[in-house]
């Protein structure tokens, strides 16, 4: 038989034991407030980390950008390269240059650009097309005039007659004219014109001056020509 002090005794050991569950498991009881069949998420620090008040007024408009700087106002700033306009073509020069070598090199005028012609008869022996040493002066001053011309594409054109050629280098006026274009824009090259800027074309027989029906006008239609071409600017070096 159980006595009155076993059963007390035996009820305060339960309290004692219900008291010590609830000290150790303090948040039980606040997830028996959540509805069945959720989860509690996990809290994290964050959530406890109070912002300090100038981040709270984040939210506040921004302040209205101030008025634009140039970057040429700034000290130390870099401006943009500006791009000068080369001086037109100086035809006193031109005159000159032309007086210099009687009617082997002469200029005319193509939409108010020049073209300069260079007959055969101080460029190239007949089917050759190496330069001649009477050719180098004029190209030269030529080269002097129109390098510093960087809007100026130059094109150089190579002419023959129509008279056909047909040797191992030159199989027809079409490989001909072409080297003998090449040859006088190298050379032009070497007196400080831009390789950038100029542009060989080998025009064959196709683009006489004067029918081919006589020795005097197949002289005149065998020639180089230097033209002039708008273009972008190039490089001040070659």
């Amino acid at each position: 038989m159980w006595s009155l002090a076993d059963l007390m005794t035996l009820l305060l050991v339960f309290f004692v034991l219900l008291y010590a569950n609830a000290i150790h498991r303090p948040d039980r009881a606040a997830g028996e407030s959540e509805p069945a069949g959720t989860t509690a998420a996990p809290r994290s620090t964050a959530d406890t980390v109070r912002l300090p008040p100038a981040a709270v007024r984040a939210s506040a408009p921004l302040p209205a950008a101030g008025p634009s700087v140039e970057a040429s106002s700034v000290p130390g700033a870099r401006t943009p390269a500006t791009v000068t306009p080369t001086a037109p073509l100086n035809r006193d020069m031109v005159d000159r240059l032309e007086g210099s070598f009687n009617n082997d090199f002469y200029v005319r005028w193509d939409r108010k650009q020049p073209v300069f012609v260079l007959s055969e008869r101080i460029t190239f022996n007949a089917g050759d097309a190496m330069l001649l040493a009477d050719s180098q002066s004029v190209l030269k001053r030529l080269a002097e005039l129109i390098a510093p011309l960087r809007h100026h594409q130059v094109i150089v054109s190579g002419h023959t007659d129509d008279l056909a050629i047909r040797t191992a280098v030159f199989p027809s006026n079409w490989e001909l004219s072409a080297a003998r274009a090449a040859s006088v824009a190298k050379h032009l090259a070497l007196h400080g014109v831009s390789p950038q800027r100029l542009v060989i074309q080998g025009k064959s027989e196709f683009h006489p001056l004067l029918p081919n029906t006589s020795a005097a006008n197949r002289k005149a239609n065998r020639r180089v020509e230097i033209s002039l071409q708008n273009g972008p600017r190039t490089p001040d070096s070659p």
